[in-house]
């Protein structure tokens, strides 16, 4: 018999403060939740190596966020070590990285003598390995998000290592069916505890804005044909094989969001580098088509945020995107072949009848991708596998 959940606490090694808005996807999860009136507390261990050696901004060590229907979260930010995850004489530190991490969160959990009806880790690595253990320690239900991109950090660890720590955990939450199926494939987590949830958006800040009038706001010509990046600038996301596939393209204009050592050089650059969170649907909105060729995802938000702003879709033909990409309103591409790319961009580039279509697409799936009914389908799944 289940039980209604009416406290959580988030393990989380990240969540957004206005000045870093990084983790903002597990913020809109959890202020769902709290407008499900659910009482949410997050506990995200702050690494203090970050704020010495790489100058980040950190943290306050607690804080109050509240939500857009005025209900509140607490925050704590305990500092912990991290030793990364380098091979130290055929040891991998990782471990020490993970006991420190646990270590903090233990400390926080004493000291704010929480009664919460679940844990929830976001990631496997370190903060749902924290849940499953918490859990066991308290008898309470545990689960996990699995929204890696890969396997690979699990790897160094040690599968067998990280299998077993995740052994009584109650539910996992895949982000997608590939996920799903590589938790299988290495035997990490048996399937009948799993479930898959495709990642959402916050319609409060991703939907369709008037694309002439965006394009006035930013200055953009209304007449170019433009297309719109959305990620970090590395090899995986596939930022220097767009510029290539747009080098060959005369007249085609580019908004390149994001940052990264992978600079893009190609000509027609409208814009290069970070927005602020809140205007990345004015810049969406004002292109004409969404190119991603990334090599591999956990489930893209950027894909789906383009989406709902009603952007047809160019993407890796991987079925990790098989989840969120539909033949209505995609062109699946394989992400190496820069020729592929630019076919797919030409193509919707000269069939403005397609782009309609495929825009009138993007928007009709993208509503069954919101944020709050994914958070109310969790819940759903954590209290059927509670008890």
């Amino acid at each position: 018999m289940s039980k209604k959940i009416k406290e959580i606490c988030i393990i989380s090694s990240g969540y957004p403060t206005p000045e870093v808005p990084k983790y903002t996807f597990v913020d809109q999860l959890v202020s769902s939740w709290a407008d499900m009136d659910i009482s949410c507390t997050v506990i995200s261990p702050q690494n203090i190596s970050n704020t010495l050696f790489e100058k980040n901004k950190r943290r306050p060590r607690e804080w109050t966020k509240t939500t857009k229907k005025g209900n509140k979260v607490k925050i704590y930010s305990p500092r912990y070590i991290s030793f990364s995850r380098k091979e130290i004489f055929r040891f991998n530190a990782g471990s020490l990285t993970i006991k420190s991490f646990k270590h903090s969160v233990y400390k926080e959990l004493n000291r704010l003598n929480l009664n919460a009806d679940a844990f929830y880790g976001h990631f496997i690595v370190s903060s749902g390995i924290t849940a499953v253990e918490l859990g066991k320690k308290y008898k309470i239900p545990s689960f996990f998000a699995f929204g890696e991109s890969s396997l690979e950090h699990i790897e160094k660890i040690g599968v067998e290592k990280i299998s077993n720590a995740l052994t009584d955990v109650s539910g996992v939450i895949s982000v997608s069916s590939e996920n799903k199926r590589r938790l299988i494939e290495r035997d990490i987590v048996k399937s009948d505890k799993i479930e898959v949830f495709p990642n959402a958006i916050d319609s409060n800040y991703f939907c369709q804005k008037n694309k002439q009038e965006m394009r006035k706001k930013l200055g953009y010509n209304q007449k170019d044909f433009i297309i719109a990046f959305l990620g970090h600038f590395i090899h995986r996301k596939g930022t220097a094989r767009v510029s290539k596939a747009l080098d060959g393209l005369p007249g085609v204009k580019s908004i390149f969001i994001g940052s990264g050592s992978e600079t893009p050089t190609c000509e027609g650059v409208l814009h290069m580098g970070k927005v602020p969170h809140n205007k990345i649907a004015e810049k969406l909105s004002a292109a004409d088509v969404f190119v991603l060729p990334t090599l591999n995802e956990g489930c893209c938000n950027a894909i789906i945020e383009a989406m709902a702003c009603g952007l047809p879709i160019i993407s890796s033909d991987k079925p990790f995107n098989d989840d969120i990409l539909w033949e209505d309103n995609s062109i699946r591409v394989d992400p190496m072949n820069i020729e592929e790319i630019k076919n797919a961009i030409k193509l919707v580039r000269d069939n403005e009848q397609l782009r309609r279509r495929m825009s009138a697409a993007s928007l009709k799936h993208a509503s069954t991708l919101r944020i709050e009914n994914r958070a109310k389908n969790i819940i759903n799944f954590m209290e059927k596998s509670s008890y």
